[in-house]
């Protein structure tokens, strides 16, 4: 394999999604009540993490190709740099060896992981051309993640509130990312809510999604779930969400949508900052 596809390989994986999969899962088990005892299980949870990650990732563009010819036209399959077969190689591969990898964990992780795909598949091949599920299933899969990481120290309800945050957070960004792309959309007749009823519908449900994330952070905060470092670092992604909120409103060109959304994938890893450090 020349050097230019194993490039186009790692591009088609989003390598800041697996980062933040990669960051995600571990904290999440250690919010749980995971110690070093369960280094081994926690680093072959994270390790599966990225592996699905980057099989629906793979998947998706394999069905996107066409909106991608329009919308984001420099991804490695429209490009020609693979295939759209190579992209489905990709995401076999690396869904067997998730499953694969599980299966010397427990059974529950398991079940959890052979859900993600199966769902993450049906969700690029159906469900992102549908009103609002596809957004639901993506916003769920990212809290999946938190989800999972307290199955695997067998503690799921200490992970609750991360993966809350998670999806309302993913929720937003896919309404947005529905603006941004509805151009190719609409020339592909995918269904989503910007192309059914309009971007301010859209904009609305992605506004209402922050402010309901917003005021959780504040509940949060006021009933003491974490340490006080929560509350000073959380606040810079409250102010950052409230940012977003007024960008999504001020236009809705494909390119203010993509630093929107852009904000928000920063959001949710200040987040993540806020929690790991409320939980020390």
């Amino acid at each position: 394999m020349n050097s230019k596809k194993l490039k186009a390989f790692v591009q088609l994986s989003r390598p800041v999604n697996i980062f933040i999969i990669l960051g995600s899962i571990p904290v999440a088990c250690w919010i749980a009540g995971g110690t070093t005892q369960d280094s081994l299980f926690i680093f072959l949870a994270a390790l599966t993490g990225a592996l699905v990650t980057a099989g629906a990732n793979a998947i998706n563009d394999s069905f996107d190709i066409e909106i991608d010819r329009i919308n984001r036209p420099n991804r490695p399959l429209p490009l020609g740099v693979l295939t759209q077969r190579n992209a489905q190689q990709m995401w076999f591969i690396v869904s067997v060896t998730a499953i694969c990898i599980n299966v010397f964990i427990n059974p529950l992780a398991l079940l959890i992981v052979i859900f993600a795909i199966v769902l993450l598949y049906y969700y690029s091949a159906r469900l992102k051309r549908t009103i609002v599920a596809g957004n639901v299933v993506v916003g769920l899969m990212t809290g999946m993640a938190f989800v999972y990481g307290g199955a695997i120290v067998g503690h799921i309800e200490h992970a609750l509130i991360p993966a809350v945050f998670a999806f309302l957070i993913n929720f937003a960004r896919e309404l947005v990312k529905d603006v941004e792309d509805i151009e190719g959309d609409r020339k592909e007749h995918a269904v989503t809510l910007p192309v059914k009823y309009g971007i301010r519908p859209a904009l609305i449900l992605a506004t209402l999604s922050l402010l309901t994330l917003i005021s959780i952070t504040c509940a949060v905060i006021k009933y003491s779930v974490y340490h006080s470092a929560f509350m000073y670092i959380v606040f810079i992604a409250d102010m950052l969400m409230c940012v977003s909120g007024v960008m999504m409103w001020q236009g809705s060109s494909s390119i203010n949508m993509r630093r929107v959304s852009s904000n928000l994938k920063l959001t949710m890893v200040i987040g993540l900052m806020a929690i790991i450090a409320g939980s020390l």
